[in-house]
């Protein structure tokens, strides 16, 4: 209310000049809450209000009052940079949580900037400066976003910005991480235009998926494809057809049928190539078949009898879980060959032809 009956902000800037640090207080306290309202007054004072903030002897909350105070002249003068600049020796006295224009078209400009910088760094690899102040502000962004359950803004920020370990924490603190998971693929493919980086991103994607309980072995499978791992698609589709369960087989059957569909040919003969053929184990067997051999006779005029000696032979027997694996091991590599997927084309195309 008293804030409305003020017709003029110069009482306020005349006490930036008493020698009491308490009226400097109060004055860089109000002008603050005033400034969207008398921001070309407050202006002609930008020196004074200036130097307060580089004095060293002033106290360090009221250097970052007159800082931001500065800040939000700079914003409405519009010259951005140097907004952000004073913004940034603002430190917490800059409120991200702030729902004004000024807060969001700074946080948006810091976010860009500290983006290209890392950019920069990643593209380059080479150590860039980073403005310690800067990348503390994007922090308190995401730590907010991440508060506040807004995880897919957190995981832009962070998937801009290549922070991959507030990215990891975004997703691992969601309620729902198998969505969360399932939407940060799509960005990945969607809006990460650098193969480097994208692959990073699916790395640590398939890193999280194997934390869960219950792993989504389709969603792995599909991050390591396009990786172009085919030995980690191989050792996942082994482990689900080797297990007892009939679902697991089932659900190994399905990601091939899935990956198949992505038509990438060698990747998919590659993995078939490198799935293990089941164990046998030799037996020795005894064949029951006499040799005879031919009477001889020997100096004194005697004939030896001509004895049977069996004859031992090497014979393979398949255990009954490998012969299930090999049972399933034939299915799913005509799968990944194209085969099945042929056959059954034709199967349809034939009960249908009229």
């Amino acid at each position: 209310m008293a804030a409305a009956m003020v017709s003029s902000a110069g009482g306020l800037l005349a006490m930036l000049n008493e020698p009491q640090p308490s009226l400097k207080h109060h004055a860089l306290s109000h002008l603050n809450n005033l400034v969207d309202r008398f921001w070309p007054e407050i202006s002609t004072s930008v020196p004074i209000i200036e130097s307060l903030y580089e004095d060293e002897e002033f106290d360090l909350h009221q250097r970052q009052l007159a800082a931001l105070l500065v800040s939000k002249v700079f914003y409405y003068l519009g010259e951005l940079n140097d907004s952000l600049s004073y913004a940034l020796g603002a430190g917490p006295s800059f409120d991200v949580s702030e729902d004004t224009d000024y807060v969001h078209t700074l946080l948006a400009k810091a976010i860009d900037e500290y983006a290209s910088l890392r950019s920069k760094a990643f593209e380059s690899n080479e150590m860039v400066d980073i403005d310690s102040r800067l990348e503390a502000i994007v922090e308190r962004m995401l730590e907010k976003c991440i508060t506040d359950g807004k995880y897919q803004q957190a995981m832009g920020i962070a998937i801009e910005c290549r922070r991959l370990d507030k990215l990891e924490e975004a997703i691992t603190k969601s309620d729902n991480v198998e969505g969360t998971l399932s939407y940060c693929i799509n960005v990945s493919h969607s809006f990460v235009n650098r193969r480097e980086y994208r692959h990073e991103v699916l790395t640590l994607l398939v890193k999280v998926y194997q934390q869960l309980s219950s792993p989504d072995y389709l969603s792995i499978c599909q991050c390591l494809m396009f990786l172009d791992e085919p030995q980690g698609v191989a050792t996942i589709l082994e482990k689900l057809l080797r297990s007892e369960s009939k679902d697991d087989a089932l659900l190994a059957l399905q990601i091939a049928f899935d990956l198949v569909e992505n038509e990438h040919q060698a990747f998919l003969l590659s993995v078939r190539d490198r799935l293990p053929a089941p164990k046998t184990c030799p037996v020795e067997a005894v064949q029951a078949v006499e040799t005879t051999t031919a009477p001889t006779e020997n100096p004194s005029g005697d004939v030896p009898m001509a004895d049977g000696t069996p004859a031992p032979t090497i014979v393979h027997e398949t255990d009954p879980v490998d012969a299930t694996y090999a049972e399933r091991l034939t299915k799913i590599k005509g799968i990944l060959s194209g085969e099945t997927s042929i056959q059954l084309t034709l199967q349809f195309l034939y009960s249908h032809n009229k």
